[in-house]
């Protein structure tokens, strides 16, 4: 179609009038879009103070009931400097606080409240002290819980105080972002923006394949490496046992000289040590392979007849260790009579092995329906950071100890109590020692 060059030329205008208003309108846009985030400026850097002095607050607290607590055990001065800090500096975080809030009457009663709970909190701390230091460690460790009730009310407050804060800022942040899209929107060319689209999508879909590959590569070499094992456990066991019947057979002769039989005894040990470890890596394959470590739970188990069974095996294991059994009724349900001594002699040999030599106690019970198994012994606790992952393949409960297996007996155990439906945990801590504790529903739990 051909166009008229006079239309032509009567276009031009138009056109230059429509460019022109577009173009003012896009200015507009983004002098408004630009105004709205400069206005929210000193809202973000005043929200951003608050947040700062309101953490700072919360670390003051936290520090000084730390430093309590590390007094208490070990009666050095030097722990009391955080409480001393937090006397000179929470007065000034708290009044600056009040100066950000003039013109909020609710803000002003809060942290007014903030600090009421600040001061008991000093207080508190300081009433410790001073029961520590005149030779009442008992009134001082009863302080303790008074003082955890306040730093837990304070610390609810600040986190209120934070998420009204939080939530002003979001808001404000939400309708800036979204003046800024509208004039991306508007400044944007929707070729240009289907373009960048499809380079983005192409982009995403391209790394999404390559994760996917990768994944499956990795989840073959896992599966590959767990068949290994498994394999590898299960054909070690035939020539273990064929170790284990020699020696023995060759302890039993006559014939065999007196000076070999401490060798033939360390043989039998061994390969006694290596077939457990035989049986842990073939029961980590079933764990991770088969879904969960199988049971044959049996209605009338006694548990209190299992765990003295198990403590009894280790006591001609371990003639040195002190382990006592508290069973005082009959705690029977439907267990695999097994696999639950398995888990009595995981969990005391463990405590054996780190309670440093001191008595390892076991108790059966029941409670609501269910069997209670709990294991205690003294010596060094298990570490902060290790305590979440104490349950894990490959983990020993205490690094620096001499590794006696592969680190599976926890883990082991665990699978057992879950395939079982019951739950396992540990509490560990100075000067009270270490405590693995096993619940077990009476019926079987079908998982």
């Amino acid at each position: 179609m051909r166009v008229n060059p006079e239309r032509r030329r009567a276009w031009a205008p138009l056109a230059a009038i429509l460019a022109a208003a577009t173009l003012l309108t896009l200015i507009a846009v983004n002098l408004m879009t630009l105004a709205g985030i400069s206005s929210s400026r000193p809202l973000i850097v005043h929200m951003r103070a608050v947040q700062t002095l309101l953490l700072q607050t919360r670390a003051a607290l936290v520090d000084a009931e730390t430093g309590r607590r590390g007094f208490l055990l070990l009666g050095e001065r030097v722990y009391l400097e955080p409480l001393e800090r937090a006397e000179k500096s929470l007065p000034v975080l708290l009044a600056e606080l009040r100066g950000l809030h003039l013109d909020e009457p609710s803000r002003q009663r809060r942290i007014e409240e903030l600090e009421r709970l600040a001061s008991a909190m000093l207080a508190d701390v300081r009433q410790t002290v001073d029961l520590y230091e005149d030779g009442q460690r008992r009134a001082a460790l009863a302080t303790v819980r008074n003082g955890e009730a306040i730093l837990d009310a304070a610390r609810r407050l600040i986190g209120q105080l934070r998420d009204e804060e939080d939530q002003q800022l979001e808001q404000r942040t939400a309708a800036a972002v979204r003046n800024l899209e509208i004039a991306m929107w508007i400044d944007a060319s929707a070729g240009l923006g289907l373009l960048v689209l499809g380079l983005l999508l192409y982009a995403i879909n391209r790394d999404i394949a390559r994760r996917e590959a990768l994944e499956a590569a990795l989840r073959d070499s896992a599966k590959f490496q767990e068949q290994f094992v498994g394999i590898l456990g299960h054909d070690l066991r035939n020539p273990l046992n064929a170790i284990s019947v020699g020696a023995d057979l060759l302890l039993r002769k006559e014939t065999v000289a007196q000076d070999s039989h401490a060798t033939l005894r360390r043989i039998a040990s061994s390969a006694a040590r290596m077939r457990r470890m035989v049986e842990q890596l073939l029961d980590l394959t079933r764990a991770r392979l088969a879904g969960g470590i199988p049971v044959q739970p049996t209605p009338g188990t006694n548990l209190a007849d299992v765990a003295r069974g198990a403590v009894e095996e280790l006591r001609v294991a371990h003639p040195e260790a002190q382990l006592t059994v508290h069973a005082t009724a009959q705690i029977s349900g439907e267990w695999d009579a097994d696999r639950m001594a398995q888990v009595v002699s995981n969990l005391v040999g463990n405590a054996i092995s780190h309670g440093a030599g001191g008595p390892v106690d076991v108790q059966v019970k029941g409670a609501n329906g269910s069997a209670i198994l709990e294991v205690h012994n003294g010596g060094a606790p298990i570490p902060e950071d290790l305590l979440p992952r104490i349950f894990d393949p490959f983990r020993q409960a205490m690094p620096a100890t001499v590794a006696h297996g592969l680190g599976l007996g926890l883990f082991i155990t665990r699978q057992i109590v879950l395939a079982h439906g019951g739950t396992i945990g540990v509490v560990s801590a100075q000067p009270e020692g270490t405590t693995f504790k096993v619940v077990l529903p009476s019926q079987r739990i079908q998982r």
